[in-house]
């Protein structure tokens, strides 16, 4: 049977970037740019039909995360330069990790996925401490508390069953004074796409963008700003610090919530 485009594809990248060939990408980017074979962010770029580059447009989306994380922090005062702590939550296999890799000490950055191979990705490519995450809040097992938890586009895909039982399992991860950030599909995303909100502000698809989690447990979600509210103000001691609407990835809004003063 021949061999998968995208596979041979991502094979060839990957042989350019550990070679270090004139054209690798880690030669202007200051990372490791190597793609793990099971990467479904690069899939998305690569099938996408605006992208012409499907390398470039991956790893520059990682980048413009970092740059969209370090000025949410900035304007709640908590630069991401003088961050003790930080887990990267439901980081996939490192599309942005290996931005924030650049800038933060390694012991102190954590990344958790539930994606297979992807903990080891992160830990022998980019030297983070990469661990297993779980489908169950309940279930979850965290090495330390953080001083950040940073939650890019999970929310937007939780069903109700979970949605509010995976924020308060990440609040509990903080350390006194730390700060869950996290982003939703909020209202204006609802009303661009057609969707029609139910009393309590909330919508959910069952249509799976993961081949590893169903419909069922991981489809796309929106929510509109007084849902989110109403659950942050259901968790003990938090505080909404910032709320950005259409934010990240140009369409998502960020909710940067803490539990209690800074230290």
């Amino acid at each position: 049977m021949p061999e998968h485009p995208i596979a041979s594809f991502i094979e060839q990248h990957n042989e350019r970037e550990v070679r270090r060939d004139e054209g690798a990408f880690s030669h202007w980017m200051g990372v490791n740019c190597e793609i793990h074979p099971n990467d479904e962010i690069f899939r998305f770029f690569y099938h996408h039909p605006s992208s012409v580059n499907p390398v470039r447009d991956y790893l520059a989306d990682g980048w413009r995360t970092l740059c969209e994380l370090m000025v949410l922090l900035e304007r709640v005062d908590r630069p991401l330069l003088k961050t003790a702590s930080l887990l990267e939550f439901a980081s996939g296999y490192g599309r942005f990790t290996r931005h924030l890799a650049r800038f933060m000490d390694a012991q102190a950055l954590y990344a958790a996925d539930v994606m297979p191979g992807s903990a080891e990705f992160v830990r022998e490519r980019f030297g983070v401490q990469g661990f297993y995450s779980s489908t169950d809040p309940k279930s979850l097992n965290l090495p330390r508390a953080f001083d950040t938890v940073f939650v890019l586009s999970l929310f937007t895909h939780l069903p109700a069953a979970t949605w509010r039982s995976w924020l308060e399992r990440l609040f509990a991860a903080l350390q006194p004074g730390g700060a869950l950030i996290f982003s939703t599909h909020g209202t204006g995303f609802a009303v661009r796409h057609g969707i029609k909100l139910n009393e309590r502000g909330y919508h959910f698809i069952r249509s799976s963008e993961s081949s590893t989690l169903g419909a069922g447990e991981y489809g796309t979600t929106f929510t509109s700003e007084r849902f989110v509210r109403d659950a942050v103000a259901a968790l003990p001691g938090a505080r909404i610090e910032q709320y950005s609407a259409d934010y990240f990835w140009s369409g998502q809004d960020a909710w940067v919530v803490s539990n209690g003063a800074k230290s």
